[in-house]
């Protein structure tokens, strides 16, 4: 087969997207197949920041691209199935030579719109996207939960949309070398114990309910500081997101590359990851890969994710959270469960076993 697949999400920092295409397409490259697998985007201005950077003069040369140039090239090169990594990657399914994919990751821009857009954008989004999922050939989603809550808010078919779940990536495992571990945590300014929050001052991943158990908890183990690590999003600081809070011993590390993630999981006490909603939620299974005990949420697709390999919490209750973070700090024989059960629960999710369902639901469609 020749495999058509969007390009964009590789061009920017790492967020669940790109990761997600990055991975797609290098395991398909690996599955030892005939096939070729083919990367399609228009040259970017600028790349490696945010997609919410882009200018509107950008955004609007995409669309053309997308919808006017894309068609023609994937005639050319005679593409057997073409696949977008995200939910508006797609072009109108109508213009297209060749079946057509999409993977949507969520519906979080529905569910949660109000956080995004103002209510004349959220209607036009989710009318966009309506018609892309009604007239694509199939769906590709990660969860259960996001199959379920799909198919309730599209109205399409059980037979229109699979699961396959993300994997975990190799580079997460654990880090016993103590000179990577002392330049990662020189880098990023770490100090030597400490809690770890992965996400952004988006709302839905709930850093305020986090920075509100962590200084509950820092009343009974104050030697212990809380890192946040992630972009800002859509340019909001976290002096902004989070004034009003107390912020005594927490320490925002901003963006931190990949390849520092793991020596950084594998540093910290323990993964708080409070969010309110996820498609899927890759960093507790990082976590856990590299041996750190979580504490999460119990909403979305996270306990599906997550399994008994965790401790779920109510994400709106920060009483709930410096509970959990206590009590996996203070017991020996919990931690190193917990990190037992993490390590066995993330082998489970891999990204050749995501791939090779991925090419057979090609298969199916071609």
């Amino acid at each position: 087969m020749k495999i058509g697949i969007e390009g964009l999400p590789l061009l920017f920092h790492r967020t669940g997207t790109s990761a997600y295409t990055h991975e797609l397409v290098r395991h398909l490259r690996r599955l030892g197949t005939d096939d070729q697998v083919i990367l399609f985007a228009r040259n970017q201005r600028m790349a490696g920041g945010s997609y919410h950077d882009i200018s509107y003069a950008e955004r609007i040369a995409n669309y053309l691209y997308k919808e006017y140039r894309l068609p023609h090239e994937l005639a050319n090169r005679k593409i057997d199935i073409y696949h977008s990594p995200r939910d508006m990657g797609l072009p109108s399914p109508a213009k297209l030579a060749c079946p057509s994919v999409m993977t949507l990751h969520d519906i979080i821009l529905v569910r949660l719109a109000s956080d995004y857009y103002s209510r004349s954008r959220a209607a036009l989004y989710e009318r966009r996207l309506k018609a892309r999922v009604r007239g694509v050939d199939h769906v590709i989603t990660v969860s259960d939960f996001s199959r379920r809550d799909i198919i309730d808010w599209s109205g399409i078919s059980e037979n229109k949309i699979s699961v396959v779940f993300n994997g975990v990536p190799e580079i997460f495992r654990q880090v016993p070398d103590e000179k990577e571990l002392k330049r990662a945590g020189e880098r990023y300014g770490l100090p030597a114990r400490f809690i770890l929050a992965v996400g952004s001052t988006e709302p839905r991943k709930n850093i305020h309910t986090a920075i509100q158990a962590y200084a509950s908890l820092r009343r009974t183990m104050p030697e212990v500081s809380l890192v946040v690590t992630g972009v800002d999003y859509c340019r909001l600081p976290p002096g902004r997101a989070f004034a009003g809070l107390d912020l005594e011993g927490v320490i925002f590390a901003g963006y931190v590359n990949d390849f520092d993630m793991p020596a950084i999981y594998s540093m910290a006490e323990a993964l708080l990851f409070p969010s309110f909603y996820e498609g899927f939620g890759l960093p507790p299974l990082e976590a856990m890969a590299c041996g750190t005990p979580v504490v999460t949420s119990n909403s979305a697709s996270i306990p599906e994710v997550a399994g008994d390999a965790a401790i779920l919490v109510d994400p709106s209750s920060a009483a709930d959270m410096a509970a959990a973070l206590e009590t996996v700090l203070g017991s020996g024989s919990l931690r190193q469960e917990l990190i037992d059960k993490g390590l066995a629960r993330a082998k489970k999710f891999s990204w050749e076993k995501a791939a090779a369902k991925t090419r057979e639901i090609y298969k199916q469609i071609v």
